[in-house]
């Protein structure tokens, strides 16, 4: 940080490409003391979480199907494959049309992009599941339901995470990308609005604010997972 600034500090950089934290920190202040900065990550903290929490049902719901019915799995699954590896982001037009310019079409993006990893992990996971555990369920006549539950999932539990990982990852991505290109608000407006407005604080501020909330995300499901396994 102090490298940061002094490097701004003395020009040794120009002050169009790089923000000294001192100046980003009274950007931050100062949006902070107007009210300007809690609105932006509220709006973000609410897109991320309905997106995750629609993905992650959808993306394991999915996932079971796909591994249920066979049929499903083997016309899908390579679909969904070439999905995932492509730029999905570049069809937000589309979205906007259908949507509008609002919060329910960066909501409906993030969730077609984060739902996909969550699908394929997640029938990847219940397909490794060892049939031997499967044989027990059924010596013990386990309903379907507690089959789930008991077994197939909790076996498929670090390819799930692993899944709802990559999925909340994509999410944030996705989110943070249209809102700096819709400015309809959010973080990813405020970067926005810097990059335009040639406010280099502005910009940082928003890069930072992505940063912080990608932090804040990551470490929780990480004590949700943490939780689960009843390391805590």
């Amino acid at each position: 940080m102090l490298i940061l600034e002094a490097v701004v500090r003395f020009s040794l950089v120009d002050r169009l490409f790089l923000a000294s934290p001192s100046l980003i920190a009274a950007a931050a202040w100062e949006k902070l003391v107007s009210g300007e900065l809690i609105a932006p990550f509220v709006t973000t903290i609410y897109e991320v979480a309905v997106t995750f929490i629609f993905a992650g049902v959808a993306g394991l719901f999915g996932g079971y199907l796909l591994w249920r019915y066979p049929v499903l799995g083997k016309a899908y699954d390579d679909l969904l494959g070439a999905l995932f590896a492509s730029p999905l982001i570049l069809v937000y037009p589309i979205f906007l049309v259908a949507f509008g310019r609002n919060t329910a079409a960066i909501i409906a993006m993030a969730f077609l992009t984060g739902t996909i990893p969550i699908i394929l992990n997640t029938h990847q996971g219940l397909r490794d599941v060892s049939e031997i555990y499967i044989k027990v369920g059924e010596s013990f006549r386990l309903t379907q339901r507690q089959m789930v539950r008991h077994v197939l999932f909790p076996a498929a539990f670090p390819a799930i995470v692993a899944g709802l990982k990559l999925g909340l990852t994509y999410i944030l991505i996705s989110v943070i990308a249209l809102e700096f290109l819709i400015e309809i608000g959010g973080i990813g407006t405020i970067a926005s609005k810097g990059y335009f407005w040639f406010n280099t604080e502005e910009l940082y501020l928003g890069v930072v604010g992505a940063v912080l909330l990608s932090m804040l995300f990551v470490y929780l499901l990480a004590r949700v997972e943490a939780r689960l396994l009843g390391h805590e």
